[in-house]
């Protein structure tokens, strides 16, 4: 990921598609002006951010054992290793049941057969894996309209609701 500038392009949920705002640390440690998203050890300059507040959390790090100060970020950004990780999942489903209603995105190995999954759990944004595209990509948001299992988008299964 750049330090600085980012010329990733996020998808929504709606299909809308944006470049990303959001800059990282530098190697230097200089904090840039803006939108920024912190890794966990750097939780402790949330307060020096100037712009939009955002954490990226990797596979390893757990809403279950850390304290996220949730009510302070504007994005959680989640970062998936492979297809077959599905720690994912489980961090945004537990993340969205905290009370998070910012912006919750997942990276890494992200395409468009996974993003209806990624939505069910709560994400909003998505920024892709490298070399996929976004257009055929935004289908993916509809491959099914109803889902039978209740979901952190869905709490209530279309059975029960009488559909």
């Amino acid at each position: 990921m750049p330090n600085n500038t980012s010329t990733n392009k996020v998808l929504t949920t709606t299909g809308d598609i944006y470049l990303d705002t959001f800059q990282r640390i530098g190697e230097d440690g200089v904090l840039p002006v803006g939108d920024v998203v912190l890794i966990l050890n750097e939780i402790g300059r949330l307060s020096e951010i100037t712009g939009k507040k955002g954490l990226l959390l990797t596979e390893v790090d757990s809403p279950e054992t850390v304290q996220l100060p949730l009510d302070q970020l504007d994005l959680i950004e989640i970062r998936f290793p492979a297809f077959a990780d599905g720690r994912g999942y489980s961090f945004a489903t537990l993340i969205r049941r905290l009370g998070f209603k910012g912006e919750l995105r997942a990276t890494g190995d992200v395409f468009k057969d996974v993003l209806f999954y990624l939505k069910r759990v709560g994400f909003n944004s998505f920024i892709l894996k490298q070399g996929k595209d976004l257009d055929e990509a935004k289908s993916g948001l509809q491959d099914f309209t109803a889902g039978y299992q209740a979901s952190t988008a869905e709490p209530q299964t279309h059975y029960q609701a009488g559909c």
